[in-house]
């Protein structure tokens, strides 16, 4: 099963990012230009690429950005494990942020890019060295679809701690999972530019149930009974919303660009119109 799986969602993933029939879609990001360095009027010979067409309409006669370095990008994508990522009323949630891992990977090995893999719940669980090989999603993929969340929650302090030690070069980071969680500060990842892919299930957020329900944490695998009311899912709903803006502004603040994929979702729809952006 596991197997079938993982195989389903590279195919899915190298097909939307390789595949012609998906229109011969270009990597959902691009690869050069973290070091603006200045404009200049364009010469025969420059990449057309780098044309800004700002001002080259403002000055009706084409510029083109320069950079300090034409270089390849160091992609840190990092699986935020925790058992709360074991729930899906349409896909698990794992399964969602495997698959948007995958795209994010390929994408940039498309770029030749070099892609590492970081699993990390209060601890490093697992790490793949960065690499520049297609044939390194098979190792990834089903490593994580493979894995037992339940038990585990992310302490994000120590994340960034252990992303602030390993990853020395300024590079992309790509944190993927559900983020719940009490006071998450990623303010000390600055010197690099991340982005947050946060995987939610519909239901999750806004449960449809009502009378006597038994309720487990999958994150301290502590269980529970509790009568589920109109006005307690509704003040359930208010304390998660509230908790969320607080993220969202979080995050805002410190320039790390957030999406939020639902897995009922296409990833890879999602996650280009974030790039795109």
């Amino acid at each position: 099963m596991l197997a079938h799986k993982s195989e389903e969602i590279l195919i899915r993933t190298r097909r939307n990012i390789f595949g012609s029939n998906a229109g011969g879609n270009p990597s959902i990001f691009a690869g050069n230009g973290l070091d603006f360095a200045e404009l200049k009027e364009y010469t025969i010979g420059d990449d057309v690429r780098t044309l800004n067409w700002k001002v080259t309409a403002r000055e009706q006669r084409p510029f083109v950005n320069v950079f300090n370095e034409e270089r390849e990008l160091n992609i840190v994508c990092v699986y935020l494990e925790s058992g709360s990522i074991f729930f899906g009323s349409q896909r698990f949630k794992q399964e969602v942020m495997a698959e948007a891992l995958s795209l994010i990977s390929y994408s940039a090995l498309k770029n030749d890019d070099r892609v590492s893999t970081l699993v990390f719940s209060d601890k490093e669980e697992f790490f793949l060295p960065p690499t520049r090989a297609l044939g390194s999603l098979h190792v990834t993929v089903p490593e994580v679809l493979g894995r037992d969340p339940l038990g585990k929650r992310v302490d994000f302090a120590a994340l960034v701690d252990h992303l602030n030690g390993r990853v020395r070069q300024r590079s992309l980071i790509f944190l993927i999972g559900d983020f719940y969680g009490d006071g998450i500060d990623l303010s000390l990842l600055a010197r690099h530019e991340v982005y947050a892919i946060i995987v939610r299930d519909r239901f999750e957020e806004n449960p449809a149930l009502s009378g006597e329900i038994g309720l487990l944490d999958a994150q301290s695998m502590e269980g529970t009974t509790l009568e589920l009311s109109p006005a307690l899912a509704a003040r359930y709903r208010a304390a998660l919303e509230a908790r969320d803006k607080t993220l969202v502004e979080h995050l805002a603040s410190h320039r790390i660009t957030a999406t939020k994929l639902y897995t009922d979702e296409e990833p890879f729809v999602k996650l280009s119109a974030l790039f795109r952006r």
